[in-house]
């Protein structure tokens, strides 16, 4: 029973052991790592260059074709409105015309009539007073000479009124034919306005097709335009930075600082290689690459000659 208890104690203390030298252990690395971080040159960051600048690009306002035959009826809306109002004020002007005629004709028969009785009057008086230079004044004679110049008259009067009413009759039959007219020009005029109306959308439609082309070539040649400057910038940026980097390793190189800080992490490690345990120390040479990476094969090889013989 005693040499159980002795064993499990024995195994507890080997465990603890093992606990207490594998913190020493982690203990020194995180110490070399803090040595070698701050051992470590100041390397400059990577230039922070301005932006790409932003090239502009272009855009269609790409119109469906309901759109695109509103647009075109719009171009058109005028020379369709001026036709319209060409058609009312050629109809206008001739109704015009032909209702100054109608005022003429009449004039121009009321001045027959007029002259006609001014002249049947003359005549009249002259068989008065020739029947009564004759003495015939109440005879038969006298009164068939005055009845035939009425029957003339009225057959004249009557030949002026039926020309004017012939001449009335032309003038209102032109004047009702005018709506016909105004209607007729402006079918005409719609025929043409549809033909004009499909050029018009075509035209359009080329137009937006063209425009839709050449922008699509102005903005490929943008976005390569816009690689070759992220290029360029990304090269230039990398150019400087390396420009810097040589600077800062040939400055090192001048001043042997290189050399100095080998030969301090050598140290440094040695020092802390020598806090541990010997075969603890040889498995760290051997098998941590934080001694390989950051040592010059030279000092290197020195520290695993020294710790792995």
């Amino acid at each position: 029973m005693r040499d159980f208890i002795n064993y499990i104690g024995e195994t507890v203390d080997s465990i603890v052991n093992r606990r207490e030298r594998q913190d020493e252990v982690n203990s020194a690395l995180d110490e070399l790592n803090d040595f070698i971080n701050n051992s470590k040159p100041s390397i400059p960051d990577r230039p922070d260059l301005p932006g790409v600048p932003d090239f502009e690009r272009q855009e269609v306002n790409e119109r469906t074709e309901d759109e695109l035959r509103e647009a075109a009826e719009a171009k058109l809306a005028g020379e369709k409105l001026a036709a319209q109002r060409a058609a009312e004020q050629a109809a206008q002007n001739r109704e015009n015309d032909l209702n100054t005629k109608r005022e003429n004709a009449q004039t121009s028969a009321d001045a027959q009539r007029d002259a006609l009785a001014e002249s049947f009057e003359r005549a009249s008086q002259h068989v008065n007073n020739d029947t009564l230079r004759r003495g015939l004044a109440r005879s038969s004679i006298a009164v068939n000479r005055q009845g035939a110049l009425a029957e003339q008259k009225a057959t004249q009067n009557a030949a002026i009124g039926a020309a004017l009413a012939r001449q009335i009759e032309q003038i209102d039959n032109a004047i009702a034919s005018l709506a016909g007219q105004r209607e007729q020009a402006i079918a005409d005029f719609n025929v043409k306005h549809a033909a004009r109306l499909t050029q018009k959308i075509h035209q359009l439609r080329t137009e937006q097709d063209r425009a839709k082309r050449d922008a699509i070539a102005f903005n490929n040649n943008v976005s390569e335009q816009e690689r070759r400057a992220a290029i360029e910038q990304q090269e230039r940026g990398a150019a400087l930075h390396q420009r810097e980097l040589d600077i800062l390793a040939r400055e090192m190189e001048l001043s042997g600082s290189t050399n100095d800080r080998d030969t301090l992490l050598f140290n440094k490690m040695a020092e802390i290689l020598d806090r541990l345990p010997p075969t603890e120390a040889r498995r760290q040479v051997m098998q941590n690459p934080i001694f390989r990476d950051n040592l010059s094969p030279q000092s290197f090889y020195r520290l695993f000659d020294r710790f792995t013989r």
